[in-house]
């Protein structure tokens, strides 16, 4: 095992770093809900100004939904930088966590 592998296994073992992936998983949950909600309801993206996420954790959750695939990132038109929808990927991922109780 090298250097940095044996640095960042011994980071991954402490509390930290496990509530700091535990919150970034739960927060990426928290907001594919919020943009499938948004999606549902009005029949269009989530326009940025109307997700609620802060700081780098948000942005990472984000990144994190559209590196996955089950967001797709566009422009937002004329009200917003971007705006969020969810694929048929996340829309299903979506209704299980909403059919396990999650939300």
């Amino acid at each position: 095992m090298s250097a940095i592998d044996d640095f960042i296994k011994s980071l991954e073992a402490t509390e930290v770093m496990t509530q700091v992936l535990n919150t970034m998983n739960r927060e990426s949950a928290y907001l594919l809900k919020d943009i499938c909600l948004y999606y549902r309801s009005n029949g269009a993206p989530a326009p940025d100004h109307r997700l609620q996420f802060a700081g780098y954790m948000g942005e990472a959750a984000l990144k994190a939904l559209i590196s996955a695939g089950f967001v797709k990132k566009m422009s937002g038109g004329r009200l917003s930088l971007y705006a969020y929808e969810p694929t048929e990927k996340g829309l299903q991922q979506f209704k299980r966590l909403e059919a396990d109780g999650y939300y």
